[in-house]
């Protein structure tokens, strides 16, 4: 789902300000998307001028005017199209498995760093998601507390995954077996006879 869509599934709840719909992005949309929060006003600049939703400044005395986005007619259609498009299955993007792929360039001490500090990263992910729980439980409906749940199980069968690389690495056990005398150490060149 692009973000024109998404800022609309949350409009459909009520209007909003840019400032509520970035902080409901924070909440909800931080662990699974890749929508960056720089790209919400300007979606939603673009959004009012195709007329999906509607503008409405509040002038407030003492403070900055406050900017409410309402969902139109149009908005509601086109959220509802976006939510009934066939799904398209997305290939998962990993930079870890890209860099695994390639670890017997590696020193094996080397090996081992890079995988604990990306292990170190998602348990940080999966403790950040965690925390919010109590948040999510009393504010989602059923269906939000269902992607929620996706995300605690993804990542902990990340953080599971890697742990066990991470174990297959303090063993070398998988490295004794596809060392290649062919290896060519860092720094050095391969001659044409090899």
């Amino acid at each position: 789902m692009d973000i024109k869509s998404m800022l609309l599934g949350f409009l459909m709840r009520g209007s909003m300000t840019g400032y509520e719909l970035k902080k409901k992005f924070t909440i909800s949309f931080a662990f699974f998307s890749g929508v960056s929060y720089g790209s919400i006003y300007p979606a939603l600049k673009k959004m009012e001028q195709e007329g999906l939703v509607a503008l409405k400044v509040e002038i407030q005395d003492g403070a900055p005017n406050r900017k409410v986005y309402t969902i139109t007619e149009a908005g509601r259609k086109a959220f509802l199209e976006a939510l009934a498009a066939p799904y398209v299955i997305e290939k998962p993007k990993n930079t870890f498995l890209s860099r695994l792929f390639f670890f017997a360039d590696l020193a094996p001490e080397e090996r081992l760093a890079e995988a604990n500090k990306h292990l170190e990263s998602i348990q940080e992910v999966r403790k950040n998601l965690k925390a919010v729980e109590s948040q999510i439980k009393g504010r989602a409906d059923r269906y939000q507390y269902l992607c929620y749940s996706f995300g605690v199980r993804y990542y902990d069968d990340l953080v599971r995954n890697v742990s066990r690389i991470v174990r297959e690495l303090e063993n070398d056990e998988f490295d004794q077996d596809v060392r290649s005398s062919k290896r060519v150490p860092r720094g050095a060149k391969k001659g044409r006879g090899s």
